[in-house]
């Protein structure tokens, strides 16, 4: 036998009460003569017997169910824990361990085992099955123990997969959000594909390799299967192919063992998310009336598009933007693509701009999976305040206006509703701020409804404004000065407008009633 000494420094080796000699050479003799002195080892090799373990001599080159099992004993016949077990082969060198340290720790049965098969398909013929573990007897020496056994491997039983295979299990699906869009909707970033794989093993879980498995879906029909059947590559992998249709759906892809009543079936499949609809466009701005006298005012624009199903498109979806005035999107994009559903660019008042009575059309389009168009048209408007006057409701330039007496008492006049846009009849920029003042100070003007003007109007805005006068003032004449501001450029123009008011009578003392005197009597008659 060989003495490892380097194995005497590990915790594990135990001192062993022996009397008379054998089972290993020691440094120094015990007093004992026979085998088993200071304790055995035995080998033994152990396979799956008509669907047991068993002790066995023989095995197949393909078994995979082999492993070896080495037993410690001291010489009272107890097992030695925590002893190191090393296995190795003497003979032909047909043979390979798991792990690949060949080595074992024996429990508290004294049994250490490690996993055992042939090296290749072909590696036939007898060999030599070897355990060794060192021990120190009860002088402190060294010895090593050993056990062999005899064992051959023979030519490889080739089974049917169909029947080797135990468990057919889901692995994974591309795209691994197991969700598609509808037919059509297809693009970068958009499968209209799903691949779905599984994979078939035996007992131990190791991949079975031309395993046959079918194919179906749940709900039938509701999605195209590409892939009915497919045979299980060397890693034990088969992959099921589904495209979409035209409608929403979830389904689940099951499989099927062919002849086997093994089965298993796929995560809930998603199909989603159709081609864009014209009634789906959807445009709208953060601002509609912008100031022709700042270049860079701007509004964002916004676009929303959904599917014929109210679902919104899916990402990736490019929209194109163009104006024959100012500027939309940016140098790196005239557009935008969809997130969610939804994109915006930014539009911003430039040279060239509008005339007056013009409005900026931005049209927005994209295509269909099918290649057709789909387009609409959001409409801004480009104004300076430099342009803005007051008009009447049919739409004629104001100049003047006569004052109705409302409250002759508060000398208060009737209000008088102007209409504040450009000569062409478009509103002025949102925010315009307008005051207005008296020159003469005859009367007094407020403006009650109608500054600072809003956004989105399309047209001239009302403007409400009331006065008052001052009692004991002759019918007369004033002027009133309006003042326009432009809320983004603070662009300021005014415009006056001749007013006729009517006289405000002076307010009459009030005459005493009833009688003063009280001998006297109505009638003039004396007292009694």
């Amino acid at each position: 036998m060989k003495v490892v000494g380097k194995i005497a420094t590990i915790a594990s080796l135990l001192w062993l009460v022996a009397c008379g000699g054998g089972g290993g050479n020691a440094s120094k003799p015990d007093d004992g003569t026979g085998p088993g002195a200071n304790g055995t080892l035995t080998v033994q090799a152990y396979g799956t017997v008509a669907g047991a373990d068993a002790a066995i001599s023989n095995f197949a080159s393909s078994d995979l169910t082999v492993h070896a099992k080495a037993t410690l004993k001291d010489k009272a016949g107890a097992g030695i824990a925590n002893a190191i077990v090393k296995f190795s082969e003497s003979g032909a060198g047909i043979l390979t361990f798991a792990p690949e340290s060949a080595t074992a720790l024996t429990n508290a049965s004294g049994i250490a085992e490690v996993e055992l098969k042939a090296s290749s398909l072909t590696a036939l013929g007898a060999t030599q099955l070897v355990a060794e573990a060192a021990i120190t007897d009860k002088t402190g020496a060294e010895v090593t123990l050993s056990g062999k056994q005899n064992v051959s491997v023979s030519a490889a039983v080739i089974q049917d997969p169909q029947a080797v295979a135990t468990a057919l299990n889901f692995k994974g699906a591309v795209p691994a959000d197991q969700s598609i869009v509808i037919a059509g909707a297809g693009g970068n970033g958009r499968s209209e594909t799903a691949l779905l794989t599984f994979t078939v093993v035996d007992n131990s879980g190791a991949p079975i390799k031309g395993v046959v498995v079918d194919f179906s879906v749940v709900p039938a029909g509701a999605v195209v299967l590409n892939t009915t059947s497919g045979t299980s590559n060397s890693s034990g992998e088969i992959t099921a192919s589904v495209n979409s249709k035209s409608q929403p759906t979830s389904v689940i892809v099951k499989a099927t063992v062919r002849g086997r009543n093994i089965g298993s079936q796929s995560d809930t499949l998603t199909v989603t998310t159709g081609v864009s609809t014209q009634l789906g466009f959807d445009l709208s701005a953060s601002k509609f009336n912008l100031d022709a006298d700042l270049s860079g005012d701007s509004s964002t624009l916004n676009v929303k598009i959904v599917d014929k199903n109210g679902n919104p498109v899916a990402d990736g979806v490019p929209v194109v933007a163009q104006t024959p005035y100012g500027r939309v999107g940016t140098s790196g994009r005239g557009g935008c693509t969809t997130t969610n559903g939804g994109c915006s660019v930014e539009y911003q008042v430039q040279n060239p701009r509008p005339d007056d009575g013009v409005k900026v059309p931005v049209v927005f389009s994209t295509q269909t999976g099918q290649g057709t168009l789909i387009s609409d048209t959001l409409h801004v408007w480009v104004t300076s305040v430099g342009d803005a006057a007051l008009y009447d409701a049919s739409g004629k330039l104001v100049t003047s206006v006569t004052l109705p007496l409302l409250d002759p008492k508060a000398c208060k006049f009737g209000s008088t509703t102007l209409y504040i846009g450009t000569p062409k009849g478009l509103a002025t920029p949102a925010g315009t701020v307008i005051a207005v003042r008296s020159t003469s100070e005859l009367t007094s003007p407020t403006i009650v409804d109608g500054t600072p003007t809003l956004d989105r109007a399309a047209g001239r805005t009302a403007l409400t404004v009331t006065a008052s006068g001052k009692a004991g003032t002759a019918a007369g004449t004033d002027t009133w000065s309006f003042k326009f501001t432009a809320a983004p450029s603070k662009t300021v123009s005014g415009y006056d407008l001749k007013v006729n008011y009517p006289e405000c009578p002076k307010e009459e003392p009030e005459t005493p009633t009833g009688p003063t005197n009280p001998g006297s009597t109505a009638t003039g008659g004396s007292s009694v």
